[in-house]
């Protein structure tokens, strides 16, 4: 089994190929996901796959940093959508064993 940073790199790499279902298997029944800006938390494997599916078509992310400590995993991102925007996005994983549990987004401005 892989550990929290290893599970949390899949999700990640999960969201980036576009595959809800890898994503969701990531994740605990009980997933509880806030993305800002969605208008409300997602919530179980469902949630999950509503969320990598409304993402932009061309999002681009390159890894900045990486860290865990206990139970939370951080991984900051450059994120751009041609176009639209470019931001770090830190991905702030609440980890069960090799689940996620709780997945919180931190942006801040690129530029």
């Amino acid at each position: 089994m892989a550990d929290g940073l290893d599970a949390a790199r899949s999700f990640v790499k999960a969201v980036q190929d576009k595959d809800a279902d890898a994503a969701a298997q990531l994740c605990a029944d009980d997933v509880e996901i806030v993305l800002p800006f969605a208008g409300g938390p997602f919530h179980g494997r469902d949630g999950v796959r509503q969320m990598v599916r409304m993402a932009p078509a061309e999002l681009v992310q390159s890894l900045r940093n990486e860290d865990a400590k206990g139970d939370e995993v951080r991984i900051t991102t450059l994120t751009r959508a041609p176009g639209i925007f470019a931001n770090y996005t830190t991905w702030v994983f609440q980890m069960t064993g090799d689940r996620v549990k709780r997945l919180t987004f931190e942006l801040r401005a690129a530029n």
